[in-house]
């Protein structure tokens, strides 16, 4: 089909960004899809396939590439069953094609159902469903019932397949009223747009809401090596060093910064040299033997695969631990289950079993370990006094580092990803192989529970799980050193 022709996402792209729409028809190769856009597919992906479970005499319309095959295929069903159910049901009015998630026909009327992964109907999903809308009723289709169905994260599955109740179905029919008049108008300044030049747009909140631009890397301009939106937090603040005429951090005057944090990345930057501040190594001395340091990794389902668990629940697979005794000799410990098996009763066991009695347990932001211990306790009752005198041995290397450290090529950030090159540049996790961040940690499991992969693959993931979630260990104990020895 010719590239003119506007697909329901062609649309939200454009609505969102004219220059994103533009670059998309024009440019595709400039796009980059992230990692965390590519799991954001296969949520989504997920998500779909679950809600076709509850309509079992449902018909899936194929021909993804082939969508004037896809639009006979939908008409057929429609002729030859009035009662049809259809998924991915494709039609098109006025050079505009959609497909629909969910479209239950009847001799009453049909219901139209989008199903999204959120928990929430969110200001976007409006639009999404208004173009579906305006083009069922532009084909014909009479829609007595239109709906957005979003996940219900009380939903506790059983482990039976059976995802009913999985959805929260809301009727969003009078929300999209305004959406449905301003369709025309938005689908011909769209079109007007793309027969022009490429528009010239600067970056801005729009590039990330509702969704992150695949083409912001091509956008952006070059900037200077410490630019002023390194600031953490920074809101107003970079929105006025900006529009002052202030690109480079190190050209902004002597007291303009009023907030501390900024103020001391402002003052180390400019001075081109890391500063350590005296406090950290009296806070760590003080603490006891053994010493652990310790790193968790977990994953989200938006559709539950382990009987009693629920949706985007954040369950633990992985830990590593290094365990350092009086005279400074360290252990290794670690836990990754790839069985494929609910990993959570497991991890509990013998993370309970590695930590001891007694001695500080270190982390790197510690609302993260501590929310995943606080859950444990809440699914295995008769382990909950020992994990909660777990999290009240947790000492957080974060702030004691945020307070007290703080390098140029931070640019900053405190994440121990930012902070661990400065000090021990041989342990940059860009050194690791296909896992180098917590995103692609869950991501590699996923891809290691799939049967489909092959085992020389899995094998590998496997193997760059373990060095990954070990790095963070080991990065604490230099962290730590470099602190307080």
């Amino acid at each position: 089909m010719s590239k003119w022709y506007l697909s329901k996402s062609k649309i939200l792209s454009g609505n969102q960004c004219l220059k994103r729409l533009y670059l998309e028809v024009n440019k595709p190769e400039l796009s980059e899809v992230s990692g965390a856009l590519a799991q954001q597919f296969a949520t989504g992906h997920a998500v779909g396939t679950a809600a076709q479970t509850l309509w079992p005499k449902g018909h899936l319309i194929t021909h993804d590439s082939e969508l004037a095959e896809a639009l006979r295929e939908t008409q057929q069903y429609l002729s030859d069953d009035p009662e049809a159910i259809l998924f991915e049901a494709t039609f098109q009015s006025d050079g505009v094609l959609v497909r629909n998630d969910i479209l239950e026909c009847n001799a009453y009327g049909a219901r139209l159902v989008e199903i999204k992964a959120s928990t929430s109907v969110k200001d976007y999903h409006l639009l999404d469903v208004a173009i579906q809308t305006w083009v069922l009723q532009h084909t014909g289709i009479d829609l007595k019932r239109i709906e957005l169905g979003h996940i219900n994260t009380n939903f506790v599955y059983q482990g039976d397949g059976n995802y009913d109740g999985l959805f929260t179905f809301v009727d969003i029919a009078k929300d999209i009223r305004g959406h449905l008049r301003a369709i025309p108008q938005l689908v011909s300044r769209l079109r007007k747009m793309l027969k022009g030049t490429e528009p010239i747009i600067g970056i801005g909140p729009h590039c990330h809401e509702p969704f992150e631009c695949p083409f912001l890397n091509y956008c952006t301009p070059p900037q200077p090596e410490y630019p002023v939106n390194l600031l953490p937090r920074g809101g107003k603040v970079i929105t006025a060093l900006l529009a002052e005429g202030y690109r480079d951090l190190r050209d902004v005057p002597p007291g303009r910064l009023t907030n501390a944090t900024h103020e001391r990345i402002w003052r180390v930057t400019k001075a081109g040299k890391p500063e350590l501040l005296p406090g950290g190594k009296e806070l760590i001395d003080k603490l006891t033997y053994p010493r652990y340091y310790m790193d968790f990794e977990t994953v989200q389902f938006a559709v539950p695969i382990w009987k009693g668990t629920r949706p985007y629940e954040r369950l633990p697979f992985q830990w590593s631990c290094e365990i350092e005794t009086i005279d400074r000799t360290l252990r290794h410990a670690e836990f990754l289950d790839t069985s494929g098996n609910a990993p959570m009763e497991s991890f509990c066991r013998t993370l309970l079993d590695c930590m001891g009695e007694d001695g500080p347990i270190f982390v790197y932001n510690a609302a993260f370990e501590k929310s995943v211990l606080t859950g444990l306790a809440e699914r295995f009752p008769h382990d909950a006094g020992r994990l909660k005198k777990l999290i009240e041995r947790v000492v957080d290397l974060l702030p004691i580092t945020r307070d007290h450290y703080y390098h140029p090529d931070m640019h900053g950030s405190w994440s121990i990803k930012d902070v661990l090159p400065t000090i021990a540049p041989q342990l940059a996790y860009q050194n690791l192989g296909v896992v180098q961040d917590g995103g692609g940690a869950p991501a590699a499991y996923l891809e290691i529970l799939n049967q489909a992969t092959p085992e020389v693959r899995r094998e590998s993931l496997i193997t760059d799980l373990l060095r990954y979630c070990e790095r963070d260990t080991v990065a604490m104990v230099e962290l730590k050193k470099f602190i307080a020895d």
